[in-house]
């Protein structure tokens, strides 16, 4: 029998990646936003290179964004911060991390206009923006970790506020 970690089980279809399609968007868009700059569990706490100052932005967009309360004109905003992060950046984790979240901006653009997005690309890059950051036990953990923030996040019992 073979196997595969989480992350690759995700890239090869084998398993939903966290905050599909299937969830409310809410409990996504939060999850995005902590994704980002959770300080104990987000990318920040992997790439802590990367300015809080710009991540915090990030998840306040995702925060509205699954309110509803989100404009264009914000996410625009945040492009402009891929834009200067990706310029900045100091190592290939950082811009693998600017990277994603250009996906995310993407995906709000599509979000606002009343389109489905999957965000299955912006989670693979976190995952690979940590995979090129940290060392693989650091990276698995941040996997895990993430993984388990999401079914806290979806699971009743368990439900906490954004």
């Amino acid at each position: 029998m073979i196997t595969v970690s989480p992350l690759e089980a995700i890239a090869w279809g084998i398993t939903d990646p966290p905050a599909s399609e299937d969830h409310a968007e809410v409990d996504r868009w939060a999850w995005f936003a902590g994704l980002y700059a959770d300080r104990r569990w987000g990318l920040v706490s992997a790439i802590p290179t990367l300015p809080y100052s710009y991540t915090d932005q990030v998840a306040v967009a995702c925060r509205l964004t699954g309110l509803g309360r989100a404009t264009l004109t914000m996410w625009r905003r945040v492009a402009g911060l891929v834009e200067t992060g990706i310029v900045n950046a100091s190592s290939n984790g950082e811009r693998l991390a600017w990277s994603a979240i250009a996906d995310t901006v993407t995906d709000a653009y599509d979000h606002i206009s009343g389109r489905q997005f999957s965000g299955t690309e912006a989670v693979l890059g976190v995952f690979a923006a940590v995979h090129s950051s940290c060392s693989a036990r650091g990276a698995a953990r941040f996997v895990a970790t993430a993984l388990a923030e999401w079914e806290a996040l979806i699971d009743p019992y368990v439900r906490r506020t954004a």
